[in-house]
């Protein structure tokens, strides 16, 4: 079987993490690859681009990033309630979250979510 790598960036009210029923709806962007190196690159690119537009970032097992602007929410009607907005990035392998054990990016990921 070819190994296959997707990159999505989310706009949510939910972490990216999640993936509720329906959350493919989600996504605002998405990029496929053949190649692992291109894949992470695109998600580390991503990834800075997002940190230097939120103040806020929280990851998960390091393949998936939720950012978002405290002042950014919406109300949702049918809770009556305010809503966070999340803008998720998620690495898949083969349509699963990719395990990222490589020290150089898990140091990478952590310094970004330092800031």
């Amino acid at each position: 079987m070819k190994t296959t790598w997707r990159v999505i960036t989310t706009k949510s009210d939910a972490e990216p993490w999640w993936f509720f029923e329906g959350w493919e709806k989600d996504i605002d962007r998405e990029w496929t690859f053949d190649n692992r190196d291109e894949a992470v690159e695109t998600f580390l690119s991503e990834m800075k681009r997002f940190s230097e537009r939120y103040p806020k970032a929280k990851t998960k097992k390091f393949h998936s990033i939720a950012f978002w602007d405290p002042e950014e929410v919406y109300f949702c009607e049918a809770c009556d309630d305010d809503l966070q907005v999340y803008y998720g990035l998620v690495i898949f392998e083969n349509e699963q979250p990719m395990e990222i054990n490589e020290d150089s990016i898990i140091t990478e990921i952590t310094n970004r979510m330092e800031r």
